[in-house]
Formats: structure tokens, sequence, C-alpha cells
């Protein structure tokens, strides 16, 4: 029988060989100690419970170990990227386009590698090309898509109507999602509880799991023992509720299609499978599903998230508020919403939006990314089929770039009075990659902001609050559910 001390000394030798094994060379990213079969997980798990979120982790983390870090994580080796430069390299670099394959991934995108999102190589290319042109023919930039935004602003002013102690997110979001729908369908999303019902389904996704796909992705046997407690159960039942929705969709539009008689992205989608069908295996119904996937998860999130942090501030930053609403009534009389033609007229709302989306980022860690090829970054080795984050938060908080970055001033996108964009945001990415809906999404953005505000005042529920920001991490950093005292403003006399 084995004693413990042959049995210590066993285990002792193992260990040191893991360690051996696993040494760093000198071209390899430094690190923090990684254990075995666990690696950084725990690691990360502490830091984020101390500092608040997983991404304020990573970014103590690259204090202490520098902007390129090498961590062990889902079994395999990521490669944390912190700072504009080095960042600004891997998105300047096409070996970095590619897309790992995970447990997660597979799930979220229904165990096919299609869409836009989640895909890459050649395929990839094809389909998103042709979304960004599909999107450009149906309106976007033009005066049709600012029509159609803004009557979702006026259906969501008369849900505000009156004023009161409200849970403002439901409308806006509710708006956002719409908004989406519209654009790909040509009618919006629905009238009934199923709107609530999926608005619910992706704020759960997004805060049950981190940009890696947590737990399921690391241990995907364990999703087996606990389906609720990973997130599996809601990640399917997305899946499943999204693509039976979808599909009822796509039939209507199948059934009364014409070729040449496209009305929005399902028909122009419709008609590419009928003239590839002999020729290419690429325009299938799996594709156009998770195309539109791709549009709600990430448009809808984005959008969203960023309208639910910029009124939470206007209730934070009164003065921030009445300095919105002196430029609004100034700008657009009372009696007329909002246009994309008002940009100009109104650099402070832009700067206030800009200001919001740079302190509390909507997606703080971007990626992942798989790398297509051996590269290095920074003299350090980055090996094929590595996986890549980008810690986007860590340029946000770069006092070279946003001199006080702890500060909410929303001035600092304000040059002689014109509103100057920021110029080292990646809020929607970039290079090949950067967000195709981009267009959109400011600009659903922008007139939900101006046209609520230019209606509403917001304060905190007296003897209640919110008295701060305070955020939920996940996929995404959001702020937690609050209500507000919305007041109905009246023009002036």
């Amino acid at each position: 029988m084995v004693d413990a001390v042959t049995l210590l000394l066993v285990v002792v030798i193992l260990f040191l060989a893991w360690k051996l094994i696993g040494l760093k060379r000198k071209e390899d990213p430094p690190g923090p100690f990684s254990y075995p079969f666990f690696g950084h997980r725990f690691l990360l798990k502490r830091l984020a419970k101390k500092y608040g979120s997983q991404h304020l982790a990573y970014f103590e983390l690259s204090k202490q170990y520098g902007n390129v870090i090498s961590l062990r994580l889902n079994n395999s080796d990521v490669y944390l990227v912190s700072g504009n430069k080095a960042i600004q390299s891997v998105l300047k670099n096409e070996l970095y386009d590619g897309r790992p394959w995970s447990e997660f991934i597979r799930l979220r995108n229904m165990g096919k590698k299609q869409g836009i999102t989640m895909n890459d190589g050649a395929e990839w290319k094809e389909i998103r090309a042709w979304a960004v042109q599909t999107l450009k023919e149906f309106g976007f930039g033009k005066q049709t898509m600012s029509e159609m935004i803004k009557e979702e602003v006026s259906l969501a002013l008369n849900d505000l109507k009156g004023g009161g102690v409200k849970v403002i997110k439901p409308v806006f979001s509710h708006a956002v999602m719409n908004v989406l729908w519209r654009f790909a369908s040509g009618t919006r999303f629905c009238q009934d509880s199923r709107l609530e019902y999926f608005v619910d389904l992706m704020e759960r996704r997004g805060r049950m799991f981190d940009i890696l796909g947590g737990v399921l992705s690391a241990f995907p046997w364990i999703r087996y023992i606990a389906p609720q407690a990973t997130g599996y159960n809601v990640l399917v039942k997305l899946n499943n509720e999204l693509r039976t929705f979808i599909m009822e969709t796509v039939n209507e539009h199948r059934a009364k299609h014409v070729v040449g008689g496209e009305e929005d992205l399902i028909d122009k989608f419709l008609d590419e499978m009928v003239k590839t069908k002999e020729t290419s295996s690429i325009y299938t119904v799996d594709q156009l599903v998770m195309i539109l996937v791709d549009l709600f998860l990430a448009g809808f999130t984005t959008t969203a998230i960023t309208l639910d942090f910029a009124f939470l501030c206007m209730a934070m930053y009164p003065d921030v508020q009445r300095k919105l609403h002196e430029e609004i009534d100034a700008a657009i009389p009372f009696d007329r919403l909002p246009d994309l033609a008002d940009k100009p007229k109104l650099p402070y709302a832009e700067a206030v939006l800009t200001e919001t989306m740079r302190m509390w980022p909507v997606f703080p860690v971007i990626g992942p990314r798989r790398v297509m090829g051996d590269t290095y970054l920074e003299n350090y080795k980055i090996p094929k089929d590595g996986t890549v984050l980008m810690n986007i938060y860590s340029i946000f908080r770069d006092p070279n770039l946003y001199p006080e970055p702890e500060l909410y001033k929303p001035e600092r996108f304000i040059k002689n009075g014109l509103f100057e964009p920021d110029v080292h945001s990646l809020t929607f990415g970039k290079g090949k990659r950067r967000c195709p809906g981009e267009v959109l999404a400011r600009a659903a953005t922008f007139l939900l902001f101006v046209g609520i505000m230019q209606k509403f005042e917001l304060r905190p529920v007296p003897g209640v609050g919110p008295t701060s920001i305070e955020i939920v991490s996940g996929i995404t950093v959001s702020p937690k559910d609050y209500k507000l005292l919305v007041i109905q403003r009246q023009p002036k006399q």
C-alpha cells in the first residue's frame, strides 16, 4: 500500500513536471502563476470579486504584467492585450481576424460556423460584404432610416406620457428591438408579451457569461450536471425561441417572394438563395437565421445598454442634463421630433453619448479572436490558433488619451463649439470586423436619446435613488436595474 510520503512525492514530481512542460520562454508573454487543470480561472474569479468585474480584473493584471499577458483559461492559452498601441496592432493585422470555436460559441451559433459575428474565412468575408451592401441599399444613413426610427421614438414618448416613477428600460429597449426587426423584415418585431420575453432572455444571456463563455466553455460536460446554473438552458431556450420566431417570418416572406421585388433584408437574401442555388452553398436558410441572430444580439445589446447608461447618467449628473436641455431647446422646436439632420446643431448631445460609451463601454473586453498564423506582438510570440482578447477598457482609462479619465466630462469631446469624435474609440470595433450595423446603432441611439430628453426631465426617485451608477458584468457591462422620476417638460414660452 502506498504510504503518504510516497504519494506526496508523486504529487510534487507531477506538479514540477507540469511547470517544466509549461516553462515560459523569453518570447512568451508574461503572466501569473497557473495551476494545473484550473489554470487562472480561480484567480480571475477572486480578482473580479475584489474589483467588481472581470474587465477590472484584467485591467489590474495589465498594470502588473504589461500590455500582453498569457493566461490559461478554458484549458487553452488566452492572450490578453491591453493599451492603445498593442490593441491597434491587433486590429490592423488580418492574422487576428479568425474566431475560435469553443463550446459556448458552438451553442451560440446553433452548432454551425455561419453568420457574421462568430464566423471567419472566405465564407464570412462574402456574407459580411453582402450584409454591408444590403444594409446600404435599404436605407442605412438615409432619410428613410431616420423616419423609421422616429416612428419608434413617437411610440416611446407615448409610453412615458404623464411621467411619474418609472422603469424606463422597457420603453427604449422595445423601441430598439423594433427598429432592428423593421430593417430586417419590414415589420415591427411584435406587439405582445413576446417582445418583453425576448428582451429578458437576451439580458440574462449577457449577464450569465463572460467573453469566453464562462464555465460552459471551460468544462463543457458540466452542462449535463448543472444546465441551469451554467447558463446552458438560457442559451438553448434563446436559440430555440429566436429560431422559431425568425423562421415564422422567413416562411411568410418565402410564401410571397418574387425575385427582384425585395423590400427588406430577408427578401434580398431569398433572392440570393434563388440566384446561387446551383453555384453556391453559402446562401441557405440556416445562414439567414444566423445573420438575423447576429443582428439582434449585437445591434440590440449595444444600443439598448448604451441608452440605459445614458439616461441614468442624466439623473446622476443634473448639470449635464441642464446643458443638454438648453441645447435641444435652442436647436429643435418643441413640437418637432429630432432628426439626424439636427446632429450638427447638437454637439453636446453627441458628446454626452460619446462620453457615456467611454466611461461605461458595453463590451469592455472585445474578441475573442483566433490567430490564423504565428505572429509577434510587442516582441512576444502569439502562436497560430491562440485566442486573443482585447481589453478596450484600458484605452478608455488611459490618462494620456483622456485627462482625468475617471471623471464624466462630455466637454472633452467639444472643441471650438463643435463635436470632436473620439478617435480612440473602439465601441464598434475596427478593421474588417468593424460592426456592419454601426450606422443604424448610432442613429437609433441618437434619435431615441435626444427624442426622450427633449420631452422629459429625469431625476432620482426622492428618498430611494439611485444615488450612484452600479454595474452588472458578464459578456456585457450594464447598469443595475433602476427606477427614475420622469417629469414631463413643457415648451418654453
